[in-house]
């Protein structure tokens, strides 16, 4: 697939994003106003319970009251820039120059917390015990006490999901994850969720971790481009959003504003271009070369022949480590 902004990592853009934690009861004051300057870590809005709840009136209630309690909490805003609009609902409309990581597939609401490495030597100790996947840690086993987005650079699994949760943090971006895993820690039919009609509902029973996939479902690393861009920013506020919902071409992203002394007047804002072109870097999204990375030098005017059987527009494509494949274009997605 291509990615709806065309590139999967956009290093510098403008934008205008509500800032809006989700949920289908809320309702949200803001403590900002339109024309404010408003700072990544500033708070922004604060939710109101809803009206006609009552709390603990039935064991199957337990969860949805805890969700009600923390939904009458402060919201951080997560991006710095300047607020243009108050939206009906009480969100925040704020404009902001930043970096964008695009995923393939993610679940759950906005949240906002500080980037932060998985592996970092810091606070884990690497282990190796998940199949398909590089040594990547575990997460630290104490609580996190500050809003943290932990940055996997690897596959995920149901094991390291259910730790992170337990400790409270915020989001997790992650390469990848099989798809029985993800399915088992959101006890839900996956295609269903991304499928449905009604985005706010959809995600009232999911757990309360956002969770992003640069490469989607299966066992890919992330490519290195991604983990450079991640590593510039640790420790820095994001805005992470997993929602994908297909009918309404809505897919999750990671947003990085950037700081101040990065402006340059010089600088022109990245215009995300889907089209695939010589020159264009790409990444093979599927097959025996899935995941690899390399720049297109040829495109076939004619549909050629491949072993599979399968006619179709092809290109030749450079690969990182020096080799030269050619390989059907819509297996390819264009990052660059």
């Amino acid at each position: 697939m291509t990615y709806p902004l065309g590139w999967s990592i956009i290093p510098y853009m403008l934008i205008q994003r509500e800032r809006w934690p989700g949920g289908f009861h809320s309702k949200g004051s803001a403590l900002v106003y339109p024309g404010q300057k408003v700072q990544a870590d500033q708070m922004v809005i604060r939710l109101e319970k809803p009206e006609g709840t009552s709390a603990g009136v039935h064991a199957s209630q337990q969860v949805m009251d805890s969700r009600v309690q923390q939904r009458n909490r402060i919201v951080l805003s997560g991006i710095s820039g300047r607020v243009v609009e108050i939206t009906p609902r009480g969100g925040v409309v704020i404009e902001t120059r930043v970096a964008i990581i695009q995923g393939t597939i993610g679940v759950g609401n906005q949240v906002a917390g500080k980037l932060k490495f998985w592996n970092s030597r810091d606070d884990v100790q690497p282990t190796g015990d998940t199949p398909g996947s590089t040594p990547l840690g575990t997460p630290p086993p104490q609580a996190i006490s500050t809003p943290t987005i932990l940055v996997v650079p690897g596959p995920l699994n149901f094991a390291m999901l259910r730790t992170a949760m337990n400790i409270g943090v915020a989001g997790v971006v992650a390469s990848s994850i099989s798809s029985r895993d993800l399915e088992g820690f959101l006890g839900v039919n996956l295609i269903s969720l991304i499928s449905s009609m009604d985005v706010e509902r959809a995600s009232e029973s999911l757990p309360p971790i956002t969770l992003l996939f640069t490469e989607g479902l299966g066992t890919v690393a992330m490519p290195p481009p991604t983990v450079h861009l991640l590593s510039q920013y640790q420790g820095s506020m994001a805005l992470l959003s997993g929602r994908t919902f297909i009918r309404q071409s809505l897919y999750p992203d990671l947003i990085i504003s950037l700081p101040e002394h990065e402006f340059r007047p010089d600088w022109r804002f990245t215009q995300p271009d889907p089209i695939l072109r010589v020159g264009a870097q790409v990444r093979i999204c599927s097959g025996s070369y899935e995941g690899a990375i390399g720049e297109i030098i040829y495109l076939y005017i004619y549909k050629q022949t491949f072993a599979s059987g399968v006619r179709a527009r092809a290109a030749r494509v450079s690969l990182e480590d020096g080799s030269t494949i050619v390989i059907p274009l819509f297996l390819l997605e264009r990052i660059g």
